[in-house]
């Protein structure tokens, strides 16, 4: 009998450590999303369309027909996160199509990316550097879109950007930062060292 009990509590232990653990993660994608390549070779466009359910429970539809080129990920970034290749691919699909579609605000089109690329098993370090490199670089729209910190010029070369993820990547590495505190730092115009 107190091997039956030491294991429920084991097996309870672990459920509760996976619930906190996936708490970030309770977002949810929905169809079975196919894509061609299209005759440019840079373009891809959906053949089946998809959603993703964000851990608010709000639904961003992706139907079939959409292009998408993965221009929503800064180019700086592509060397290190194509925008086809990897885990995020969905998240940057449903992004694209969102920055590409412009009905929701800019910020939570960006964080969309950031929760559905968790959702996809992204680590929490990539997630939040790419997270941090479209929110800090990517498109804006709206009111006050145009506002960005001193150190987040609106066209910053490509050597600026580089510059600001390698403090983003060591900032996350070390001190592991919220997507809000992420947030606070890029529209202040400082990533802290």
């Amino acid at each position: 009998m107190l091997h039956v009990k030491y294991w429920t509590i084991c097996v309870a232990v672990v459920l509760s450590l996976t619930a906190v653990a996936s708490a970030e993660t309770d977002g949810r994608f929905s169809g079975n999303p196919t894509v061609k390549m299209l005759s440019d070779g840079r373009n891809m466009e959906l053949i089946d369309s998809f959603s993703y359910t964000d851990p608010k429970g709000q639904k961003w539809d992706v139907p079939a027909g959409t292009k998408t080129d993965g221009a929503s990920i800064p180019r700086f970034l592509w060397v290190s996160y194509p925008p086809f290749t990897g885990k995020y691919r969905l998240a940057a699909v449903v992004h694209d199509h969102y920055c590409q579609l412009q009905s929701r605000t800019w910020k939570d089109t960006h964080k969309v990316f950031y929760d559905a690329m968790r959702t996809s098993g992204v680590p929490e370090k990539t997630a939040k550097v790419m997270y941090g490199a479209v929110y800090g670089f990517g498109p804006r729209w709206g009111t006050r879109s145009e506002q960005r910190a001193p150190a987040a010029e609106r066209n910053p070369s490509p050597l600026a950007q580089t510059k600001v993820l390698r403090e983003l990547e060591a900032w996350i590495s070390r001190d592991n930062p919220s997507a809000e505190d992420i947030e606070k730092a890029l529209d202040a115009g400082r990533v802290p060292k």
